[in-house]
């Protein structure tokens, strides 16, 4: 692997770590449906993406900044198939509680991997200037109950 990979995992995992503290101070409030709705569509067309092997889609729900750090479709689902394997082949999931906090939308899922673990990923997303919604980071869990 070269250097920029391992600089792009390292961002990502600080990332994961901000929005770990900030999520841990989210107040119970539930984001508005508009939001959740289009936050949940966005995660529900990456993971099918992921599924389909559609690489290319499942790049385009990424934000500008994630994109501009991995700069390819490879990398990025590289990255994806190592640290997330959980999300790149999840069998099921289903979502979790939503919230708004200082222009983010904070979503989780929970889903279960391909190989039958339990998970909770923490799903950011932000809005688009263009009124669409793009991922900005994920965070994982392992062994989290399933609810449904």
């Amino acid at each position: 692997m070269n250097r920029v990979y391992y600089l792009a995992v390292a961002m990502v995992t600080v990332f994961g770590l901000i929005v770990g503290v900030a999520s841990a101070q989210m107040s119970d409030q539930e984001a508005p449906a508009e939001m959740r709705i289009g936050g949940q569509t966005v995660i529900n067309g990456q993971i099918n993406a992921f599924r389909s092997k559609r690489h290319d889609d499942a790049f385009s729900f990424a934000a500008p900044n994630i994109r501009s750090v991995f700069g390819s479709t490879d990398r990025f689902i590289g990255m994806v198939k190592n640290g997330y394997g959980a999300i790149y082949g999840a069998r099921q999931w289903s979502f979790g509680r939503s919230r708004f906090l200082n222009g983010d939308l904070f979503q989780e899922v929970l889903l279960t991997g391909p190989n039958g673990k339990e998970w909770m990923a923490l799903y950011t997303l932000r809005q688009q200037p263009d009124g669409s919604w793009k991922i900005t980071g994920v965070q994982m869990k392992e062994g989290v109950a399933r609810t449904t």
